[in-house]
């Protein structure tokens, strides 16, 4: 039996009853309680109402389509309409409509987001205590096993990934997220096996009775003094074995073991979950990216979102940068919550003549380039300009530049960041440990009009007045 049902009626009452009829039977058909069913019919009618009331008025022409899925101890509900636009609410971006309040009562996490050219969502949670979703073969090829009651802990090993698990971790990334992951590189098994061959990737597998269930990576680009940590998933089937927690002890000793200055995660901002594991183990918001991820059930997403830098220091907490005017109250912000101390450097330091003024790393996969400036007297202005250039001709998506703060004196800092400001980057926080183990300010520029501003669900308090520096800023770079 299906855990998913999705219904599309026309923007008209009259075609309600459809809509109830289905949930009625979704329902019955999946244990709910009475009270429950009760619920999450007058939950899902009501909004559905309210949504052909306010995104259809005057009898327009649309669509409504609602989607019941089952979670564990939960219906989960998303309605999407392509309408008026309306103001997003929920998530703590807003709140939510009385009318639309007093009709879905018992529900929880209401919230709408707009979607740009993609419309809007409308999601809640309807509690089902009994109810859990079934397991279902899905996405074509990949199955979902037995349930992991049929396994213990005891089975479980953790090892270094090799080039040969390749196929297998991408194929594992498909079962949970399908084409949708945020790292499209990892569908890739040659990019993967060669990653993992040259130590680029320093991956970690788990598996039972000889499978793999479960993946985790510390990647660690040449020269820089922080890995990134992630690709972080358990296979449906075996989760609640302690599997990821496993694996994440063997990623941070390898981050040990290579001597890195820290590590960092990117989270989505769609949802909290990753965040809260974040933050559990340590680390701490530095940098919010817009528009860094699609949004969408696959990579060819048009749309994108917003993830967050979480950081988690392992050497030495003392810092040596200088602060630009404009941006020092944030950044200090930002080095005080990682618990590291920023002290002014004495003088320019004499390595500056032994780097390069601007270095530039494209990333197709995510239509992104980032730029790094060492010294932007001489020739560092033009060729930072010439990289700007490059990357608008190239139709990125997003540009990002990282001005070293260890390297740029007070003055150039000031300059860069008026250039970029003139050509609409903005602040976006801190990299910590960077290329020689340098911190960068980074900025970012939006060149696509397809990014989503609504719906940035945050974890922490930081992190939220992280959000408020980061758009304000944006604001005063794009309106003046």
């Amino acid at each position: 039996m299906s855990n998913r049902v999705r219904v599309s009626i026309g923007a008209d009452k009259q075609d309600l009853a459809i809509v109830g009829g289905a949930v009625a039977q979704f329902a019955a058909r999946r244990g709910l309680a009475e009270d429950e069913s009760r619920t999450l019919l007058a939950s899902v009618e009501g909004t559905c109402s309210w949504l052909i009331d306010h995104a259809y008025p005057d009898n327009a022409l649309g669509e409504v389509t609602v989607q019941l899925e089952l979670a564990s101890g939960a219906v989960r509900v998303v309605i999407e309409d392509w309408g008026e636009p309306l103001r997003a609410f929920g998530g703590g971006i807003g709140p939510v409509p009385e009318a639309l309040a007093n009709v879905t009562l018992g529900a929880h996490d209401l919230r709408l987001v707009n979607l740009g050219r993609d419309g809007k969502r409308t999601s809640f949670a309807v509690p089902a205590e009994a109810v859990e979703p079934t397991p279902l073969a899905s996405f074509g090829e990949v199955k979902r096993e037995a349930d992991s009651a049929l396994h213990t802990a005891d089975e479980l090993v953790v090892r270094a990934s090799t080039p040969d698990d390749a196929d297998e971790i991408g194929r594992l990334l498909f079962s949970n997220y399908g084409l949708g992951y945020g790292h499209p590189e990892f569908y890739l098994p040659r990019w993967v096996a060669w990653q993992i061959e040259t130590g680029s990737l320093d991956s970690s597998v788990a598996l039972i009775a000889d499978e793999i269930v479960g993946h985790h990576a510390l990647m660690v680009s040449e020269g820089e003094r922080m890995g990134e940590t992630g690709v972080a998933v358990v296979h449906p089937g075996y989760r609640g074995l302690g599997i990821l927690g496993k694996m994440q002890q063997r990623t941070l000793g390898r981050a040990n073991d290579r001597s890195l200055d820290g590590v960092f995660a990117r989270a989505v901002t769609t949802h909290p979950y990753s965040q809260r594991a974040e933050l559990k183990r340590g680390y701490r918001e530095t940098a919010l990216l817009l528009g860094s991820v699609p949004v969408g059930p696959n990579a060819e997403s048009k749309l994108r979102g917003a993830s967050l830098i979480t950081v988690l220091p392992l050497g030495d907490p003392s810092r040596e940068v200088t602060l630009p005017e404009r941006y020092s109250e944030w950044l200090a912000a930002i080095f005080e919550r990682n618990g590291m101390n920023a002290a002014q450097p004495v003088g320019t330091p004499n390595e500056s003549a032994e780097w390069p003024s601007v270095r530039i790393a494209e990333d197709e996969h995510r239509s992104t380039t980032t730029i790094t400036v060492h010294s932007f007297e001489g020739h560092g202005r033009e060729q930072l300009l010439s990289a700007i250039r490059g990357s608008i001709h190239r139709h990125d998506d997003l540009t990002i530049c990282d001005l070293d703060l260890r390297l740029l004196s007070s003055d150039e800092l000031d300059a860069a960041i008026e250039l970029l400001r003139s050509h609409d980057f903005f602040f976006s926080g801190l990299m910590p440990f960077g290329f020689g183990g340098h911190d960068r300010l980074r900025m970012q520029a939006l060149l696509t009009d397809d990014v989503l501003f609504d719906g940035i669900v945050l974890e922490s308090d930081f992190a939220k007045e992280l959000r408020g520096w980061v758009i304000e800023d944006y604001e005063s770079v794009t309106h003046g």
